[in-house]
């Protein structure tokens, strides 16, 4: 179960792989997480963060970003903030919106307070707060 931002434009026609903005994606997101792995398998590519379980993911042209549910507290709130400042990356180099599903909202009205609320629940409901 992981806390999932997704990225498109109005109509959401498809896209080819687009390889400059995902390099520039990997460059950015290694200056702010630091250490990443890359997995390459052509028409999808992943990047994982291990500290923190964020991965940014660039299939056929779509383009997405997933965190597991294992955090709370201060810990989530530190998280859901590399989350947005990665989807903001994501946003400016991709050319695409985000959009934040389990807020029902553009990721232009992120509300890190609200996410982190989630994270918290999630902990709860399953005991690991």
């Amino acid at each position: 179960m992981s806390y999932d931002l997704y990225f498109g434009s109005e109509g959401d026609e498809p896209r080819p792989p687009d390889m400059v903005a995902w390099n520039n994606v990997v460059t950015q997101a290694r200056a702010l997480l630091g250490d990443v792995t890359i997995f390459e398998d052509p028409p999808n590519w992943d990047l994982e963060h291990e500290g923190t379980g964020i991965s940014v993911n660039h299939w056929e042209g779509g383009w997405g970003i997933s965190v597991p549910y294992r955090w709370h507290g201060e810990a989530a709130s530190r998280v859901v903030d590399l989350m947005y400042q990665v989807a903001r990356i994501v946003e400016r180099e991709s050319g695409l919106d985000g959009n934040d599903p389990q807020l029902g909202r553009p990721l232009a009205d992120a509300d890190a307070a609200a996410a982190v609320s989630m994270f918290d629940a999630v902990a709860v409901r399953y005991g690991r707060a």
